[in-house]
């Protein structure tokens, strides 16, 4: 099951990422990973409306952005994929979806 953000939250995070120019990733990751999220230190907070998911949120700039998102072929790109670069390979494989907010008000969402 895939989780959905409620529209006023997702309105929320649209404004955030529009006044901080930053790029707002979510990553729900199954919460069967939970101890190797822990290991690397990353924060997350469970999924309101999925109890098998964590959510880690990562701030990227510009520049970091790119680094990430402009080498990846989208006909190849899954959530996997990006979990992978903005995690690790092994955390990657729990990524069960991956969702951008763009400062410029876009979202992209793979999952």
């Amino acid at each position: 099951m895939t989780s959905t953000i409620d529209p006023r939250l997702q309105a929320d995070r649209r404004k955030d990422v529009q006044a901080s120019g930053t790029y707002d990733i979510y990553i729900e990751i199954d919460i069967d990973c939970e101890e190797l999220v822990d290991a690397c230190g990353l924060d997350y907070i469970p999924v309101e409306d999925d109890d098998t998911q964590n959510e880690i949120c990562i701030s990227l700039d510009k520049d970091e952005f790119c680094d990430v998102f402009e080498t990846c072929q989208l006909v190849k790109a899954n959530e996997q994929v990006f979990g992978e670069r903005l995690l690790n390979t092994e955390l990657g494989e729990y990524v069960t979806k991956v969702t951008v907010y763009t400062p410029q008000g876009n979202i992209i969402s793979f999952s």
